[in-house]
């Protein structure tokens, strides 16, 4: 289900349960992204950890493979094969 309603987020001071809006921002800066695509990939995560079995889970094709190699900062890491290993 897909909404395009927005949605309003309070920030807190860092807890085990909140993160602060300075908590977000290195964050976003430390990934290279913004703040919106920091919350997303933060929150695509737990979905991962919390809801998706690793049977769930469609191995990457060859070309996105490439396509993640392709926009890898240089220096930063290496594509590896599967990380379900």
């Amino acid at each position: 289900m897909s909404t395009k309603k927005p949605l309003l987020l309070n920030f807190k001071p860092d807890t085990r349960a909140t993160v602060s809006r300075e908590t977000l921002q290195k964050l976003a800066e430390a990934l290279g992204v913004t703040e919106t695509l920091a919350v997303h990939i933060a929150l695509a995560r737990l979905r991962d950890e919390l809801l998706v079995s690793k049977e769930e889970l469609v191995p990457l094709t060859e070309s996105q493979h490439q396509a993640i190699a392709n926009a890898e900062p240089p220096g930063r890491g290496k594509v590896i094969d599967s990380l379900l290993r």
